[in-house]
C-alpha cells in the first residue's frame, strides 16, 4: 500500500495566501487612516467656523463702540490745535498711505484671517487626530471673510482646509489630498 505524503501542504497554501492577506490588512489600515484624517479635518474646520461665527457679533459691537469713541474724541479737536504732520510723526506713516488703503480691492482681510485661523485649525486637527505630528506644510487653511458684517447676503464665513496624507502602502508612493469646507452664517444680532 502506498501512502500519500502531505508534509508541507499547509506551508505551500500559506505561502500562496499570506501575501494577499497581508496586502489586504495593509490596505484596510490605510483606508482607516484616511477615514480618520478626513473625519478629524471635517470636525476641525466645522468647529472653527462655528466658533468664529458665534463670536462675530460681540466683535462687531466692540468695533462699533471703538469707532464711535474715536470719532467723538477726534470731533473735538480742531486743525488749529493739532496738525496732520504731528499726527504722522506719532503714527509713523503717511496718512495719505493709510487713507488710500482700500481693503475691498485686495485679499488683505482673507490673508489676515488665514494667518490667524491656521494655528487654531492645526491645533484642533492635531487634537482630533490624537497626534502631534501634523506639520504646517501638510495642512493648508484658506478663509473667506465677509466684506460686511452689518447683515446682508454675504454675511457667511468660509473656511477651507486641505491636508496632504502620504500613503504607506507597499509599492505605492502617493499623496492623497483631503479637502474640507465649512460655511457658517455670522450671528450678527437682529439681522
Amino acid at each position: 500500500m502506498r501512502f500519500k505524503s502531505e508534509n508541507g501542504s499547509i506551508t505551500l497554501e500559506a505561502a500562496l495566501v499570506l501575501p494577499f492577506f497581508m496586502l489586504f490588512i495593509v490596505f484596510m489600515a490605510s483606508i482607516i487612516r484616511i477615514s480618520v484624517a478626513e473625519i478629524a479635518l471635517n470636525k476641525s474646520v466645522s468647529e472653527t467656523a462655528q466658533i468664529l461665527s458665534t463670536h462675530a457679533y460681540p466683535i462687531t459691537i466692540l468695533s462699533n463702540q471703538i469707532e464711535n469713541l474715536a470719532s467723538d474724541k477726534l470731533s473735538g479737536i480742531s486743525t488749529d490745535i493739532i496738525s496732520l504732520e504731528d499726527v504722522e510723526k506719532v503714527v509713523g506713516t503717511s496718512l495719505k498711505e493709510f487713507l488710500d488703503f482700500d481693503p475691498s480691492s485686495s485679499n488683505y482681510f482673507d490673508e489676515l484671517g488665514t494667518s490667524v485661523l491656521t494655528p487654531i485649525v492645526q491645533e484642533k486637527f492635531a487634537k482630533n487626530m490624537n497626534s502631534n505630528s501634523v506639520t504646517e506644510s501638510s495642512l493648508n487653511v484658506e478663509v473667506e471673510l465677509p466684506r460686511s458684517i452689518n447683515g446682508g447676503t454675504d454675511s457667511y464665513i468660509g473656511i477651507t482646509a486641505s491636508y496632504d496624507l502620504d500613503l504607506t502602502v507597499p509599492f505605492v508612493d502617493r499623496t492623497i489630498t483631503i479637502k474640507k469646507q465649512a460655511y457658517e452664517r455670522l450671528w450678527i444680532g437682529g439681522y
